[in-house]
């Protein structure tokens, strides 16, 4: 129904349509006293809803006093003339007065039978009838009648005057009728004779018959209906059994009085009983019902359920026609009634709310109530009768419930409806408060939910949210067909704008960017902010063969335009990745991670800004991933393995040192290069133990063949990550005291271009190397963009020309000017001049030449295991000295790279 919404903000509802209690028929109340009637004179009724519409008050009040005016007179002028030839009872005669207290007890005494909400209602009139009808003269009788019923009417009931007189007219008709019909049966009228007791059940019958007329016609006149069928059999099976009763009285009367002052003992008995077993059925009926209603909303999770359960359990366990609650706000009252499309304003009593609300107990309105301020209440509910409980939140009153108009026009609410109404009020407002928690707690964790998947800063969707929606893509593409892409944009430069403006800056841009975004592009594509100044993007093709790439110039062209920021105007670009399904992959890490690829290509890139996903140029494959999982265990575990490569003297060939060359052989894909798994143990943080590994396993190699009277020395490759390591120098001096090598045996060769990565770091590093006593070489002079100054600054003593200088010196005229103008250079500064590369005798003699001092390459030795290396000393270099002539080129193996 969705009335929570209602309940919660109380008066948020303005509704059109009239008050659902409108309807309420206050025309039928004269038409429902008549109906009242049934019960003290023979035969019962069974009461329901009226189905009809109401007829105009004033002609269903109108015909209905006419009527009693008819049957009043009608049965005067039968008293006054008829009865004085009737004859007197032969047994005595029983005074008006005693009748009327046995027809003022039988209106007492009156009983109820309900089935499924239904009244069968039944008195005892017949038995003061029939005892009348054989013991007292008629007009004795009709007096009796007459007074004894209207006096607990004007007395218990307290009905208004025209009641009493409609009331009192039906009393005397009905009497009249069964004295008319008694006597007018041809036999004598003793109660010991089975004739008079056929004559009495024919009066009985007839009094009944009269009063049946009156009420149908009363009822009908008002608009109500009654059940012909059921009536007439409920009332022959009453009027027979309370007349057999009578007769049998009477019967003890005049035979033993006594035995009749039994009968009554024992008549008494049995209606205290029957009262007793009523009310314990009642109340147990009642009580299993509130068992119902608290198991039913104690399961309830919503404020809807918990008013449908509350209005619908009220209704049935009170037996009312209709249950509301009314609940207070700033506006005025709001009344609920079925569904909150009736839930509507309406005027109700100003102290409704307040004085039931301070009072905290049920307030019960019976029908017949005389109290002022009662009846106005019932008057502006429009209502014979009510219940009004508080509903509370907390100690503070929230609104009412009420229960309107008794189902059954045979009885009224009473204390112990109250009693249980407030019970059933105290549930319902214990169940609608945790209701209402829930529904708040429920509101709180789809906000929490919310954050959960937004980005806090720029209010887009964040990276879990986006994984799930491209999960959901997926999901629908390969049940449906289809296609779309995901990119991956990168802001160009945005560090910059943090560093110089701070991030408070920093972040007004990125909002500014993502709504700059959001507005250009389709309305179809979710953008999401990953992170740091990451978005991305999911587009869903509209066509097959759409072209990827126009995605890049939408983002490019609303990146581009400048972004005022603070009074600033900054300008950024954008760099954007784009990776298709199915052709890039099936789940969503797999084509984020490839946008991501195709982004770093497209920020290399320096025309579009944008690319998409090309697998030739992703370096991130599977076999790059398992030698990153697999190298830190091969340091640990000894896989590594450094091999050596001799270094010659170009005047006299002595091999005075070697150079450590890392190798890696893995179990699955062989010998690894090291240009391959080298900058893995840079990008995986494993440069430090791996650095290590080389320097121990290097020096301490050095040191046995120092001890064994090799007379070598040994150069070692550093990466860029090394330089910026401050601790460096304190391993290696470790290490230098641990193996006992002099430090000047010990070359660290470092490149150019990992000098100037970071140049303040690499310095510090590099002198700290220097006071250390090793030497320093700078490795592919030639290829980077180092300044001269460096050389003198670091103490380097030597500089090794790049192999792509050195491989074709003796063919190219312009490679032998450079090689010329470097060894010029170099000796000029007082270092020394390492050649790499070489691999034929050409250049081994053209090297010598130039003034070259030292080389290294596949025509003195290849890179070789350390075992291996004391047997090529033996062989090749028996003084120490290496003899080129007679060597001729030896090709180089795929795969013998130095450590770079």
């Amino acid at each position: 129904m969705g009335r929570h919404p209602v309940v919660q903000r109380q008066l948020g509802l303005s509704p059109e349509s009239p008050p659902s209690g409108a309807d309420v028929r206050p025309a039928l109340q004269l038409g429902t006293d008549m109906a009242d009637e049934v019960t003290v004179r023979p035969g019962p009724r069974s009461a329901g809803p009226a189905t009809e519409p109401a007829r105009q008050p004033s002609f269903a009040l109108a015909t209905t006093m006419g009527l009693a005016a008819l049957v009043a007179t009608a049965s005067l002028i039968v008293v006054v003339g008829r009865f004085r030839s009737l004859q007197a009872p032969a047994h005595g005669l029983v005074p008006w007065w005693l009748l009327a207290a046995g027809f003022a007890l039988a209106e007492v005494l009156v009983f109820h039978i309900e089935v499924r909400q239904e009244a069968v209602t039944f008195s005892l009139s017949e038995l003061p009838l029939t005892l009348g009808l054989f013991l007292a003269a008629p007009t004795t009788l009709v007096i009796g009648r007459v007074v004894g019923g209207l006096v607990v009417q004007a007395l218990r009931e307290r009905r208004v005057a025209r009641k009493i007189v409609l009331n009192g007219a039906s009393f005397a008709a009905e009497c009249t009728a069964a004295v008319i019909v008694f006597h007018a049966v041809p036999v004598h009228h003793d109660p010991g004779r089975p004739e008079a007791w056929l004559a009495v059940l024919a009066g009985v019958a007839a009094a009944g018959t009269v009063t049946f007329v009156m009420v149908s016609l009363a009822m009908r006149w008002h608009g109500a209906r009654v059940d012909v069928g059921r009536t007439l059999l409920t009332s022959t099976l009453t009027i027979t059994t309370n007349t057999a009763l009578g007769i049998l009285a009477a019967v003890l009367v005049v035979t033993n009085r006594a035995a009749a002052l039994l009968l009554a003992f024992v008549g008494g008995i049995v209606v205290v009983s029957y009262r007793g077993y009523s009310s314990l059925s009642r109340r147990y009926a009642s009580l299993r019902l509130l068992y119902d209603f608290t198991r039913l909303v104690s399961g309830s999770k919503r404020p809807d359920d918990v008013l449908d359960s509350m209005l619908g359990s009220a209704r049935k366990l009170l037996r009312a026609e209709k249950a509301a609650l009314v609940l207070d706000g700033p506006a005025g009252a709001l009344w609920l009634e079925g569904d909150s499309e009736r839930a509507v304003p309406r005027a109700l009593p100003s102290d409704l709310l307040r004085g039931v609300g301070a009072g905290g107990r049920a307030v019960v309105v019976g029908r017949h109530t005389r109290d002022p301020d009662r009846r106005a209440l019932l008057d502006a509910l429009g209502a014979k009768d009510c219940i009004v409980a508080p509903m509370v939140e907390g100690a503070r009153p929230i609104g009412v419930l009420l229960v309107i108009d008794r189902e059954t026009d045979v009885s009224t609410f009473d204390a112990e409806d109250g009693r249980l109404f407030e019970t059933l009020a105290n549930h319902a407002s214990v169940a609608l408060e945790n209701g209402r928690l829930i529904e708040r707690l429920h509101d709180q964790a789809l906000e929490r939910e919310h954050e959960a998947l937004h980005d806090a800063l720029t209010g887009l969707p964040n990276r879990a949210h986006f994984l799930r929606s491209v999960g959901q893509a997926i999901d629908e593409a390969a049940n449906h067909g289809g296609r779309f892409r995901v990119g991956l944009l990168d802001l160009d430069h945005f560090k910059e704008v943090n560093d110089t403006l701070g991030h408070h800056h920093g972040d007004l841009l990125l909002r500014a960017v993502a709504g700059r975004l959001a507005g250009h592009l389709p309305a179809t594509t979710m953008l999401a902010r990953l992170g740091g100044d990451e978005f991305a993007l999911l587009v869903a093709d509209s066509e097959p063969g759409q072209p990827a790439l126009e995605l890049g110039p939408i983002v490019r062209d609303a990146v581009a335009a400048p972004f005022a920021i603070k009074g600033l105007t900054l300008e950024i670009g954008a760099s954007l990745g784009i990776a298709l399904y199915p052709e890039h992959g099936t789940d969503p890490a797999t084509l984020l991670q490839r946008a991501d690829v195709a982004m770093y290509d497209a920020k290399a890139s320096t025309t579009d800004r944008y690319e998409v996903y090309d697998p030739v140029r992703d370096v991130n494959t599977p076999r790059r991933l398992a030698l990153a999982n697999d190298l830190r265990a091969a340091i640990e575990g000894g896989a590594l393995e450094l091999h050596y490569q001799p270094k010659a003297r170009l005047d006299d060939g002595l091999v005075h040192s070697v150079e450590g060359l890392i190798r890696w052989r893995h179990a699955r894909y062989g010998n690894v290069p090291p240009d391959e798994f080298v900058p893995l143990a840079e990008r995986t943080g494993l440069i430090q133990p791996f650095t290590h590994f080389v320097i121990e396993h290097g020096l301490s190699q050095l040191s046995m063949w120092n001890a064994a009277g090799i007379d070598v020395g040994m150069s070692l490759n550093l990466s860029m990550r090394n330089l910026v390591d401050a601790s460096l120098p304190a391993r290696v001096g470790e290490v230098l005291t641990a193996t006992g090598v002099r430090p000047d045996r010990v070359t660290f060769e470092v490149t150019e271009t990992s000098m100037m990565a970071e140049p303040t770091k690499a310095t510090n590093t590099l002198l700290g190397l220097a006071e250390l006593g090793v030497r320093l070489s700078i490795d592919d002079f030639g290829t980077g963009h180092s300044s001269l100054a460096y050389l003198q600054r670091l103490s380097v003593h030597e500089v090794k020309i790049d192999r792509s200088f050195v491989a074709p010196l003796a063919y190219t005229p312009a490679s032998r000017s450079i090689v010329q103008s470097i060894v010029h250079l170099v000796h000029s500064l007082g270092l020394t001049v390492v050649a790499e590369g070489v691999e034929d005798e050409a250049t081994w003699y053209a090297l010598r030449q130039l003034g070259c001092d030292d080389l290294q390459g596949y025509f003195l030795a290849r890179p070789m295991p350390a075992a291996d290396l004391v047997g090529w000393l033996a062989e090749h270099a028996p003084d120490g000295r290496f003899d080129p002539r007679g060597r001729v080129l030896a090709p180089a193996p795929s795969g013998a790279v130095r450590l770079a």
